[in-house]
């Protein structure tokens, strides 16, 4: 099962969606009424809308757009690590969307780019050079989107939680369940978003009951979790920090081959570098970090990093090295064991 990562966020979406006409008038001493008051002129039921304004048209036209999508900024702050999971993106397979994929993948607005189904309703400058400008989203067309891909969303996370219950192998029942409270989570962002556009307020309802199943499933599954590390050179920095990694992935360390079902093995080797300096002592280092799956007796791909680090001594070179193959771990081994284990990327 081919998956691909995607950071979970706030109603960004397909950039150079169509606009519509727009007028400029110079020079008014006084501006229209949907400057201050949009639905004065424009149906709030037809359209969800936000005002801008810039120096030049185009600067009105983006500040109109990221004031409309600051209205969907439900919990991300709280929820995007949480969200920046897999995404299926089998083309062939029904239930992808092309559309939102790109809805789900941009965090903020650049300069020039536009939010699906939104238009540029109006435009105007005042007497002092300002200009500004009415964006609105069409909520019905809007709708129907956010709707489709729910339910595309939801054949997914039935299909990944049928394959589960089937499957005897801790790790792999650990993935697909992992992968269906990806899509959950992508679901709840989904419903807060589409409740907004509907008028109400962002709540996540029936998608938010699912993930917390799907967590407690997931949770489930991570108590049997069990991982046995192996190493004879590894520093207790380096260690520590593979450790950390693997806790904060679900698993749990233990001392007993009997109940582990994933086994790593750390090799950590260090050796003095000779750069001909007067002024520095440095150290060379080399991480070899390698994944069995004990219950299926299945290996992974092997996790390899490397680097070099100097000081006034040779020992404080070994501690900024120790330091250094420890950020590659929280950072590089964390993506790599979400990669290669939960088939997320």
């Amino acid at each position: 099962m081919k998956t691909k990562l995607y950071v979970l966020p706030i109603f960004l979406a397909l950039l150079f969606a169509g606009c519509s006409s727009s007028k400029n008038t110079s020079g008014s001493n006084s501006l229209p009424d949907w400057v201050l008051d949009p639905s004065s002129e424009y149906s709030e039921q037809q359209y969800l809308m936000a005002v801008g304004s810039g120096s030049s048209l185009n600067d009105a036209r983006s500040d109109a757009l990221s004031s409309l999508s600051q209205i969907f900024q439900v919990d991300v702050d709280a929820q995007e690590n949480l969200y920046t999971e897999s995404i299926d993106r089998n083309i062939n397979n029904e239930v992808y969307s092309e559309n939102t994929s790109e809805l789900l993948n941009n965090i903020r607005l650049g300069t020039n780019q536009e939010l699906m189904n939104t238009t540029i309703l109006d435009s105007e400058i005042d007497a002092n050079g300002t200009y500004y400008a009415l964006a609105g989203m069409n909520r019905a067309e809007s709708s129907q989107i956010y709707q489709q891909e729910i339910s595309n969303n939801n054949k997914r996370i039935s299909e990944l939680e049928l394959n589960a219950e089937s499957e005897d192998n801790t790790i792999q029942k650990l993935m697909l369940l992992t992968q269906a409270k990806s899509f959950a989570a992508a679901n709840v962002v989904l419903t807060k978003q589409l409740n907004i556009i509907r008028g109400g307020a962002g709540t996540g309802g029936s998608a938010t009951h699912t993930h917390t199943q799907l967590q407690e499933k997931v949770r489930s599954v991570q108590q049997k979790a069990n991982v046995i590390i192996n190493t004879d050179n590894a520093t207790e920095t380096v260690r520590s920090a593979v450790v950390s990694v693997l806790q904060n992935a679900g698993f749990n360390i233990t001392d007993s081959n009997q109940n582990a079902i994933l086994e790593v093995s750390i090799n950590y080797q260090t050796q003095r570098a000779d750069l001909n300096r007067d002024d520095a002592e440095f150290a060379k280092w080399e991480l070899v970090i390698d994944l069995t799956d004990l219950e299926s007796d299945r290996s992974f791909q092997t996790f390899i990093t490397e680097g070099r680090d100097g000081a006034p001594s040779y020992a404080d070179a070994l501690k900024r090295a120790d330091f250094t193959a420890r950020n590659k771990i929280q950072n590089d081994f964390t993506s790599f064991l979400n990669k290669e284990l939960m088939q997320n990327e």
